[in-house]
């Protein structure tokens, strides 16, 4: 066995055996801590003496057998090959009997073990075989062995001037001094020797690792890991060693990391380390790094003294440096070979002794939720201030397991509520759709008086986040009615408590509630307003108190300041049409509002104002902020619902993919269900995304996500209703279309929330009807909207004009063209822009203007490029020829079913029943002959026909043969299908 940095204790061992072959006997008590090569040693020299003809016996020590008189030297004279008068009491040795030295008076009229006359005879045995060759005895963990044996030794000890005997004693150092008398006795023996082995060095490390045929391992920041991990122990390094290999490191620039090997082999030092040492390491671990060693001796309820030879006899062993664990995996491995119920046990006492130190909150609780249990009143007020201060520091986790063990502690009826609304509003941050299973127990309370006043609005927001409205305004009428805190306690301010924040919020949250549910009826028999406060007497006006009217007053107005009312005057403002007042306001708010909780609603409103009022670039900016602190304060919840508002912003300046990717973002963060209503927002934006692209079955499965119907009482939900209704119209099911544009126009106007910048249902409608052919309807609601909107220079005005301009004559196209596509690039709506400037290309080239068709049809190509639209291969090739793209890649539906004719495929076919020839429908469409060939073949291919006569059939009487008064209109080509 090839032993590391033990070069040292082997020639010591090898001077001693030649001076016992020589007559001159002696003992070598080897020290050291817990797994540091003793037992490795003690064999090595075994295999030496066997080697040098010496008799080699050896016994090891067992705790539990240390009551056994005569047990270590039964081993020993067993081991001997005695013969002769040895073998009886070697063989009663050997089994263990504790009565032998009983029998053995019985049987042979020897005197009693423990007699004098006991210990010289069975060590005459040992003296008699050391006449005969040099014995060495080795014992290994001596600090175990029984009295009897102890006194065999000593024996033995003082004859070893004239004997051939060497006695090789193995001893944990870790271990109280039990056998002072040994340790007394022999060192003051002449022949006696003490060497105490010291942990491994850097090179002993680097050895090992050599040994283990890993040479490209031995570098130095792989051994300096390892020494720095397991601490110079030759057992947690060999394991250190093992874990390495096992993880696959083939370098050693493959950072350390300790696995199995390594918890096993710290167990495997505990296990051989005395009890109290046990108890120290698990009380650390437990404990933590911060805890004194007063508190640790405190929760352990031994002594200091104690304490200080288990922290040395770990520090000895590797597993601590400096009264602490080297690497966080030792720490793992004793809390993992703790038993549960003494771990538990612990963990509730040291909560209880940091708790009477003074110790925070949140470092008491730590220990509270290892313990799974809070009886006592103070640990349950520690959990529920430890939530509140978590929640607040944005460790919402943690926050969440406090609230959960005082949940399942046992609490009285006020106690459960709060904890329960506390689970509410931190879960909210992660997920809601965890939270709606505190909802019901909540309700009722409310509805019984028994829920404080203070959680009555969060529970009337989340219930109507799930779309629960009549329960919200029950919730609301119900606390108005009541006026008091619960358990008989009344109110802040002493006066009713008025709900004017939700309820106030509601009329732009859920504009699609009746009046009457939404507004709160004044002047109600038995309320009283805050309006007046009463006279103050001079006594309270000397001593500064106020009245509970002017308490009420005062909070009235700090409530009328709040987020939400300021959000509510926001939206107020844009329905009112003053944008410069909307976007004034919205900045204030984004500038002066922290994002939180109670805030988020406020913040999100305003983003959508400069989202309405059409400053994206004001969207984009504070949007990103809020995006990258929700991102750091790790809130779910929130880094979801400004995901959406991102998505929303992208889609109005036409970034598509921007917009679909950060839709399907808020959608993963936090799964559909645990959106509630507002589900429709990010489904709406990734719906209009994925139509605009082309991926009409993406958007299609996006529509098959399930959205709650108290959602179409919402803003959101007439979003929704606009994007189903775009992608019925990309599909080729105009009336369906037309359907959703109504509906959302009937709601809004309905509600009285005609907002023409969040939905022009107006617009919309008018596209449905185009495609219908309905030009003079369409025109009517174009219209309609454009003066709806006035002469803003907004974006629901350019889509208005756009849409108006499709229903005129190419003479009269190009103002409202030009002023659209004036209005989108200032305001910075590119998709739109490609739109308006495709469509003005179209109306140039039928005035017969091919030069300026030509750049204004290059120029959307390029828009509609960089807004990610896929532009048909046949548009590249017919441009490489002529700037003017052969179709449109702006027209909704332009990836129709497989059955249908592109647009440019079908002005194609229309214009060759005609009669036109391959060069005339060239010059019309200022495309090459070749990409009229190409068209030509492809409509063949997919109408299955074979020549030009056979066409007329399948295209149907609007292509009849003969009509050449000019090409087919988008509007015809959109609406033509088919058969």
């Amino acid at each position: 066995m090839n032993l590391v940095e033990r070069g040292t204790e082997l020639s010591i061992f090898e001077s001693m055996l030649d001076s016992c072959a020589r007559g001159c006997g002696g003992v070598l008590l080897v020290s050291g801590a817990v797994a540091s090569g003793k037992t490795a040693l003690l064999r090595a020299f075994g295999e030496r003496a066997s080697a040098a003809g010496a008799l080699y016996v050896q016994a090891t020590a067992s705790e539990a057998e240390c009551d056994q008189p005569f047990g270590v030297m039964g081993q020993l004279l067993l081991g001997a090959g005695l013969h002769g008068s040895g073998v009886r009491p070697a063989a009663r040795l050997s089994r263990g009997n504790s009565d032998m030295s009983m029998t053995q008076g019985v049987e042979t009229g020897a005197p009693a073990a423990g007699e004098p006359s006991v210990v010289p005879g069975l060590c005459g045995v040992v003296l008699e075989k050391a006449r005969e060759s040099v014995v060495v005895l080795g014992i290994d963990d001596v600090q175990h062995a029984d009295e009897r044996s102890l006194e065999c030794l000593l024996y033995l000890a003082r004859r070893l001037g004239f004997s051939r005997i060497l006695v090789v004693l193995a001893e944990n150092s870790g271990f109280p001094s039990v056998n002072t008398r040994l340790h007394v006795d022999l060192l003051r023996l002449a022949g006696c020797r003490n060497i105490r082995l010291a942990p491994l060095q850097r090179q002993g490390v680097a050895e090992m690792i050599h040994e283990a045929d890993e040479p490209g391992w031995r570098t130095r920041k792989l051994v300096s890991q390892i020494h720095r991990a397991g601490g110079g122990s030759p057992l947690l390094t060999r394991a250190l060693i093992e874990d390495h290999r096992a993880a696959g490191a083939t370098s050693a620039r493959a950072d350390l990391a300790p696995g199995e090997a390594f918890a096993r082999a710290v167990m495997t030092a505990l296990y051989r380390s005395d009890t109290a040492t046990c108890r120290l390491a698990g009380a650390l671990a437990v404990a933590g790094p911060d805890v004194s060693l007063a508190e640790v001796v405190e929760a352990l309820g031994g002594t200091r003294e104690s304490a200080h030879r288990g922290l040395r006899a770990l520090n000895e062993a590797g597993l601590l440096d400096a009264g602490w664990f080297r690497h966080e995996a030792g720490r793992a491995a004793v809390l993992r070979g703790m038993d549960p119920a003494d771990r538990t046990r612990l963990e509730a006492r040291f909560a209880q002794v940091l708790h009477e130190h003074g110790a925070a909150a949140s470092v008491v609780v730590r220990h509270l939720i290892a313990a799974r249990k809070a009886d006592a009143p103070w640990a349950l007020r520690v959990l529920i201030e430890a939530a509140g201060r978590a929640l607040a520091d944005d460790e919402v986790g943690l926050a969440l397991t406090c609230l959960r063990v005082a949940r399942d502690s046992r609490t009285d009826e006020r106690q459960a509520l709060e904890i329960r609304a506390a689970l509410t509003r931190a879960g909210w941050r992660v997920n809601p759709a965890g939270v709606a299973q505190h909802l019901p127990e909540l309700t009722t309370a409310a509805f019984d008086g028994r829920l404080d006043l203070r959680h009555v609005d969060e529970l009337a927001a989340h219930l109507l986040w799930f779309g629960q409205v009549e329960r919200a305004l029950g919730v609301l009428r119900t606390a108005e009615r009541n006026g008091t805190s619960p358990f008989g306690r009344p109110g802040a301010s002493g006066a009713p408590y008025a709900h004017d924040g939700p309820r106030g919020w509601l009329t732009y949250a859920y504009p699609g509630l009746a009046a009457s549910a939404r507004t709160r009826a004044t002047g109600a028999p038995g309320r009283r307003t805050a309006a007046a406060p009463r006279q103050r007497t001079p006594e309270h006006a000397a001593a500064g108190h106020e009245t509970p009217e002017e308490s009420a007053l005062r909070h009235e107005r700090g409530r009328a300041r709040g987020p939400h009312q300021r959000a509510a005057s926001l939206m107020k403002a844009l329905l009112a049409g003053a944008d410069g007042k909307a976007v004034v306001r919205a900045e204030q708010i984004l500038q002066s509002t922290r994002l939180g909780d109670r805030t988020l609603t406020a913040l999100l409103v305003a983003l959508d104002a400069l989202v309405l009022a059409d400053r994206l670039d004001l969207a984009a900016h504070w949007c990103g902020i809020l995006r990258e602190e929700a991102a750091a304060r790790r809130a779910p919840m929130w880094q979801a619902l400004l995901a959406s508002a991102r998505a929303r912003i992208a889609l109005r300046t036409g970034a598509l993919a921007a917009a679909e990717e950060s839709a399907r973002t808020a959608l993963a963060l936090v799964p559909a269900d645990g959106w509630g209503v507002a589900v429709a927002s990010p489904l709406a934006t990734s719906v209009c995304a994925l139509t605009a692209l082309g991926r009409l079955d993406e958007a299609a499965s996006r529509l098959s996500v399930p959205v709650p119907d108290p959602a179409f009482q919402t803003p959101d939900g007439l979003l929704y209703l606009r994007a189903r209704g775009h992608h019925y119209l990309a599909s080729g099911r105009p009336y369906a279309a037309l359907d959703d544009f109504l509906t959302c126009g009937d709601l809004m106007t309905r509600w009285e929330y005609d907002l023409p910048a969040l939905a022009p249902w107006r617009t919309d409608a008018a596209e449905a009807h185009l495609r219908l052919g309905e030009s003079e309807r369409a025109r009517a609601l174009a219209e309609e909207q454009l003066a709806l909107v006035g002469r803003g220079r907004g974006w629901a005005r350019a889509t208005s004009l756009r849409v108006l301009a499709s229903t005129l004559s190419a003479g009269r196209r190009p103002p409202l063209l030009d002023e659209a596509m004036e209005i989108l690039r200032e305001r910075g709506h590119r998709f739109d822009l490609g739109r308006a400037t495709e469509e003005s290309a179209r109306a140039q080239r039928e005035l017969g203007k091919s030069g300026q068709a030509r750049a204004l049809a290059r120029k959307a190509q390029q828009l509609a490029e960089e807004c990610g639209v896929p532009v048909p291969r046949a548009t590249r090739a017919a441009d490489a020829g002529s700037p003017q793209p052969a179709e449109q890649p702006w027209a909704p539906g332009s990836r129709r079913h497989p059955d249908e004719l592109s647009n440019a495929e079908l002005r194609v076919a229309t214009l060759a029943v005609q009669g036109h020839t391959n060069r005339e429908i060239a010059d019309k469409l200022f495309i090459t002959i070749s990409t009229v060939e190409q068209h030509l073949t492809r409509a063949y291919r997919k109408l299955a026909v074979q020549r030009r006569a056979d066409l007329a059939a399948k295209l149907g009487p609007l292509a009849a043969p003969g009509d050449r008064d000019g090409p087919a209109t988008p509007d015809v080509c959109d609406r033509l299908h088919v058969g």
